[in-house]
Formats: C-alpha cells, structure tokens, sequence
C-alpha cells in the first residue's frame, strides 16, 4: 500500500465515472479507500484546463488565500496510483494535470499531507466553459459524500455552480470559532474588530483547553496519542466559545494568522514553525450537547500546533471559568 495519500476534489470523487473511464481503457483502478472528507485551505477551485474527452472544462485548484475547497482523502495502492496518473494525464505532451503536494485539513481538524492534481502550467487558461455532463458529475461526487453537509450561506455545489458560470464565488467558510483571549471583553478581541467581524453567538465545540499562561490552547479529539501523553488530558470534553462571522477571510487571515504564530499553509508546507493551526471543526449552539446532531456547522478556529509547549489542564474546559 502506497503511503502517500490523495485528495480528490473533482470527477475522482465520482465513483462510477471512474469505472467508466476504466472500462474504457481496460485498466485496473487498484485499491482506492476514501478515508473521509477534507478541505484544501487557501485554494479555490477554478476552470482552466481543456478536455476533449470531457467536451469542455475540467476542474483545477489554485492558491487563494480565504478559500477552502471541499473533497475526500484516499489511501491508495499503486495500482491506483498507476491509474490515476494515466486519467490526469500525467504523462501527456498536449494537456493534463501534475502532481501538486500540499496540506488538506482532515474530517477532524487536523492537517495531513497529501498529494493531489493541478493543471500543466503550459495548458492552463484563464477560464474553459465546462460541459453540463461533467459538472453534473461532479456535483453527484459531491453528494455521494455529503460535501454539502454543515455549510453556512453557499454550499459545496453553490461554489461549484459559479466557478463553472466563471464567476468568482465568496468563501466557502467565512466563520471564526473563538474561545480564548480573542472573545469580547478579552486582550486580543481588538484584532477581531480591526477585521470588521460580527458576532453570530455563543457555540460549542468538542476537544480540551490547556493553559499556555496567559492564553489558553484547544487540543482536537482526534489529536494522536503521543500527543495526548505530553498534554496529559483525554480531550472528549465540550469547549464554550463564540462564533464570528469574517467580512473577507482573504483579508482577514493576514491579521488573525500572526496573532496565534500561523505562518499560513504555503510556509507550513516549506517546515515553518506553528504554535497554532488554523482548522475547520464541527461547532454547534451551545443548548446542543451532540454534534453530530444536524444543528453542527463548519468553522475556523486556531488549534494548539506545538505540543511541546509548557501546559496546563483546564478543569472547566473553559477559559472564563478559570
């Protein structure tokens, strides 16, 4: 089994497409296990490659800081690997993707590099009208897995619609978990105004706090277990928070990522310290003690990155109620 894992954002997430295609060219498409959604941060999606055999457009990513582009990370074998590098083109002289290695936040908050597919610069145009067909295919990737689910104002295939009308869609998630020294009434709240946010209310979300000090960090559930013998806490409590809404996540990150010691994704990728990472996570209204519950919604928020950090446990899991 290869050890390098694949985000897919377009027709991959199409399963039966797929098949066709392997039909079509009498292959195998090896072992392809989808281990859950995930989201590319700081991308959009974006119609600038020609297929003839797709009659039109197919889908790209592009660096955009403020964007997050939805799909599904698969573990693959190389078989699989073999065959999706033959669908994308890899080997082709006139048009087809490359392989592009980058960060995906995972269905649990965490980042997780994986590998996926970009446009040939050589090939890629400004914007390629896409066939109905393809964005129908997609769309239904989408469905299959529930890419839809939690979002705020646009959906997945709002988003989707537009970049294949060739517009410039808004930001997929433009809302801000907080719980610590960045809530009303606390030292760093003043960032928050600067960016012009309002507030939408009070939220929970699940994990643990420690205190750094003079701030408090959130440990995810799903952190591994190395890491939750260092922190010496299990994190399966709920954490008390507010919920910001963002006016441009694009602007905004250049002020807020500073504040918690993000160096932003593209620097992470290069090894660039983090005390905290800027994630998506599950939160809902505070009177909801299950998140899996349908009143959850995606969110930004800042996780505790640096592990190695002096901590303490936070008993109420609440910084208010220190």
């Amino acid at each position: 089994m290869s050890s390098k894992l694949y985000f897919a954002y377009g027709s991959n997430l199409n399963q039966t497409d797929q098949e066709e295609w392997a039909l079509e060219q009498n292959v195998s498409l090896g072992a392809m296990t989808p281990l859950g959604r995930a989201w590319l941060p700081d991308h959009r999606l974006v119609f600038s490659l020609h297929s003839k055999r797709r009659h039109g457009g197919v889908l790209d990513v592009e660096p955009a800081s403020g964007h997050v582009v939805p799909g599904v990370i698969f573990q693959m074998d190389e078989t699989a690997w073999d065959a999706m590098d033959r669908k994308e083109g890899l080997h082709a002289t006139k048009s087809g993707y490359q392989r592009y290695p980058t960060f995906v936040i995972n269905a649990a908050g965490v980042p997780q590099q994986v590998e996926t597919y970009t446009a040939k610069p050589t090939f890629k145009q400004a914007y390629v009208e896409p066939h109905p067909d393809y964005v129908a295919i997609v769309r239904q990737g989408y469905d299959r897995f529930a890419l839809n689910d939690g979002l705020v104002g646009p959906t997945a295939s709002d988003v989707l619609d537009q970049v294949a009308a060739g517009k410039t869609p808004p930001s997929l998630i433009r809302q801000l978990f907080v719980y610590g020294t960045l809530m009303q009434g606390e030292c760093r709240h003043p960032f928050l105004k600067e960016v012009g946010s309002r507030l939408v209310g009070p939220r929970i979300t699940s994990g643990s706090l420690v205190n750094l000090g003079t701030f408090p960090a959130m440990i995810l559930p799903a952190t591994s277990s190395s890491e939750r013998q260092r922190s010496s806490i299990t994190p399966e409590q709920k954490i008390p928070g507010e919920l910001f809404e963002l006016q441009d996540p694009a602007h905004d990150w250049p002020v807020l990522d500073p504040v918690e010691e993000f160096p932003g994704y593209p620097a992470l990728a290069n090894g660039a310290y983090a005390m905290y990472h800027r994630t998506i996570i599950k939160v809902a209204p505070q009177d909801r003690l299950n998140l899996e519950e349908h009143s959850w919604t995606w969110a930004w928020t800042y996780s505790l990155a640096d592990h190695s950090l002096p901590q303490q446990p936070i008993a109420s899991n609440s910084w208010r109620a220190l």
